[in-house]
């Protein structure tokens, strides 16, 4: 009887997966997706990694925020909350990388399945670092960042410590996996790893975080690191750039 349920369960679970695939595809191909922001900002730079992973084509619009012109009249009317990215499709506006990326992996139906599954635990780690990513990772990520090009700049050893303990989190969660959530990069790590690799030319790595460096090191071999990697090139010239300016060692 246990047998016949479990076969009845897939049975409805795959027809209900087909369905979701089915219309996700037709959402996809009918969308328009215009990304709205800069690679320098390491939201920006989850949301086209995502993209990237799912084969989602997105039109990218750069909104440089180091010209304001995130803080132009015309991007106030696209998102009000003057802040980068957001994303248009023919239907709405989305606000938010963590809810671009949940979108991008629901309209590519079974494709998003590989960096959001399923599976009701799975998902709930990867919501659990989500949430830790937009409370805590990058709200320190915008302190330290909004500290250094106003030129208040070094840091408290408080504020260093609080971020420092946020890569405490981090090294825990890879204490028995490879990656955050398990064996395999899922929309987690590449939401978590824009934000610890902007803040590295400020804050280098220190011993403590010996499985963060090595998490970080799997996606030199992960083909989208690309898109990370020239967003952090160009951060890190206006990062130089400043440190003249400020006179900063």
């Amino acid at each position: 009887m246990r047998i016949l349920r479990n076969v009845i369960k897939n049975i409805v679970c795959n027809n209900l997966l087909s369905r979701r695939y089915i219309h996700s595809s037709m959402v996809m191909n009918e969308s328009k997706f215009i990304l709205y922001g800069d690679e320098k900002s390491p939201p920006v730079r989850f949301v086209l990694m995502t993209a990237s992973v799912l084969g989602v084509d997105l039109h990218f619009q750069k909104v440089d925020l180091f010209k304001n012109e995130h803080r132009s009249e015309s991007y106030r009317k696209i998102n009000p909350l003057q802040k980068v990215p957001a994303m248009v499709t023919e239907s709405s506006t989305i606000c938010d990388s963590h809810a671009i990326s949940l979108y991008l992996c629901e309209v590519a139906g079974l494709h998003g399945l590989q960096l959001y599954p399923a599976d009701i635990r799975t998902r709930s780690v990867i919501n659990e670092l989500l949430f830790f990513n937009s409370s805590t990772l990058f709200r320190l990520d915008s302190e330290i960042m909004t500290m250094f090009f106003a030129g208040n700049w070094p840091p408290t050893e408080v504020k260093m410590e609080e971020w420092n303990k946020a890569l405490d989190y981090l090294e825990h969660r890879l204490k028995k996996t490879s990656w955050l959530a398990g064996e395999k990069m899922l929309l987690c790590d590449i939401c978590a790893v824009t934000v610890v690799t902007s803040v590295l030319p400020l804050f280098p790595l220190t011993k403590r975080h010996f499985k963060v460096n090595k998490w970080i090191s799997q996606f030199e071999n992960v083909a989208c690191y690309g898109i990370n990697k020239r967003g952090l090139s160009d951060l890190s010239f206006n990062i130089e750039s400043y440190k003249k300016l400020y006179g900063f060692n």
